[in-house]
C-alpha cells in the first residue's frame, strides 16, 4: 500500500521540500488532493524551488488558474513570500495584485519588480505603503522606471523623497550646522590635469567610486545633500533617481552648480528636468541656454525654452546636429521669423 500524506500535511511537505518526488510530479501537474488556492501555492513552491525537470510541468499548470485561485492563494493563512513572488510574475490581473502588493510577506525585489511595470492604480498603492518603501528605496527608483509612471505618483514619489530622506537633513542646517551652510571655496584645478564635463579627475572618480559603491540607497542619498562639490557632483550622476535628484534638492548646489548639471551629457533626463522646476535657477540665462543645449532635455521642456533664447543661441542651435531635430527645427523657424 502507498504511503500517502494525509490532505492537511500534504502542502506543508511540498512548500517545505520534504514530499516525495512522486508527490512533486503529481502536485506539479495539478494531481494532488488540494483546494484550489492551495493547489496554487503547491505549485508556486515547486516554481519557486527552480527544478529544472518540473518547472514547464508546473508552468503549464500554473496558467490554468483563474484570477479567483489566484487571489484566494494570495489572502490564504500562512502564504509563503516565494509563493508570493511566484504568483506576482505571472499575472497581470489588478484584483490578485491588489492584495498581493499590499501583504506583508511579499518580497522587497518583487515589488521592485512589479513597480516597473503596473499600471497607475496598483502604482498609488505602491507608493501609499511608505513604510515599505523607507525600508526599500529601490521601490520609488524602480517606479520611476515605469513607462506608464503617472504624473500624480511621480509627484507623490517625489514627495516621499522630500519628506523622509531629506527632512532630517534640513533640519540639521535650520538647527544651525553652520559648517554645512558655509559657501563653499572653489575647488582648485590642476590646469595639467584632464577632467571630465562634472569637473572631476580620474583619481577623483575612481576614489568617490570605491567610496559610494559600498554606501546603501539612504547614505548616497545623504551624501549627495550634504556632500562637497566633488561629491555632489559625482552622485548626480547616480542611476539611482533618489540619489541624483537629492543633490538638486541640496542647499549646497548652487546656480554655478546647476549650470554645470545642466551641461552634463552624463545625467539622466529626470535631473535636467528637475532643474526646470526650480524658477530660480531657470531665470539664469545660461542655465536656461543650456538645458536647450543639452541632447539628454525632455523635448516638452526645450521646445518652449528656445522661443526665450536670444538670437545668436537661436542661429547656432539652427545648424547644432547635436540637438534633436525638433529643436533644431524650431530653432530654424525663430530664426526665420525674425529675419522676416
Amino acid at each position: 500500500m502507498t504511503d500517502v500524506a494525509p490532505e492537511g500535511d500534504l502542502l506543508t511537505q511540498i512548500e517545505r521540500g520534504e514530499a516525495s518526488r512522486q508527490i512533486l510530479d503529481f502536485a506539479a501537474r495539478g494531481m494532488v488532493p488540494l483546494p484550489p488556492e492551495e493547489l496554487v501555492r503547491a505549485i508556486a513552491s515547486i516554481l519557486a524551488s527552480g527544478d529544472e525537470i518540473l518547472a514547464p510541468v508546473a508552468e503549464e499548470s500554473f496558467k490554468a488558474f483563474d484570477a479567483g485561485s489566484l487571489k484566494s492563494a494570495v489572502l490564504s493563512a500562512g502564504v509563503r513570500p516565494e509563493q508570493l513572488a511566484v504568483v506576482a510574475r505571472r499575472t497581470q490581473d489588478a484584483s490578485v495584485l491588489e492584495p498581493l502588493i499590499r501583504h506583508r510577506a511579499v518580497p522587497d525585489e518583487t515589488l521592485a519588480w512589479l513597480a516597473e511595470r503596473v499600471e497607475a492604480p496598483l502604482q498609488d498603492i505602491l507608493v501609499t505603503n511608505q513604510t515599505r518603501l523607507i525600508a526599500a528605496p529601490v521601490i520609488v527608483e524602480r517606479l520611476f522606471e515605469n513607462p506608464k509612471l503617472s504624473p500624480e505618483i511621480r509627484r507623490r514619489a517625489d514627495e516621499f523623497l522630500e519628506e523622509f530622506f531629506l527632512k532630517k537633513e534640513r533640519e540639521r542646517d535650520e538647527g544651525g550646522d553652520l559648517e554645512e551652510a558655509t559657501e563653499e571655496a572653489p575647488a582648485v584645478v590642476d590646469p595639467a590635469v584632464p577632467v571630465d564635463e562634472a569637473g572631476l579627475s580620474e583619481d577623483q572618480k575612481k576614489s568617490l567610486f570605491a567610496r559610494v559603491s559600498t554606501m546603501s540607497v539612504v547614505d548616497r542619498i545623504r551624501l549627495a545633500y550634504r556632500g562637497n562639490r566633488e561629491e555632489r557632483m559625482f552622485l548626480v550622476q547616480d542611476r539611482n533617481r533618489l540619489v541624483s535628484s537629492a543633490v538638486l534638492k541640496s542647499p549646497k548646489t548652487r546656480d554655478a552648480d546647476a549650470e554645470a548639471i545642466a551641461n552634463m551629457k552624463s545625467v539622466s533626463e529626470d535631473v535636467l528636468r528637475g532643474i526646470t522646476f526650480r524658477r530660480d535657477w531657470m531665470r539664469h540665462y545660461g542655465i536656461m541656454r543650456a538645458i536647450v543645449r543639452n541632447p539628454r532635455s525632455p523635448l516638452d521642456v526645450t521646445l518652449s525654452l528656445v522661443m526665450r533664447l536670444n538670437a545668436k543661441d537661436q542661429k547656432f542651435l539652427a545648424s547644432d546636429r547635436n540637438v534633436p531635430d525638433a529643436v533644431r527645427s524650431t530653432a530654424r523657424r525663430e530664426v526665420a521669423r525674425k529675419e522676416a
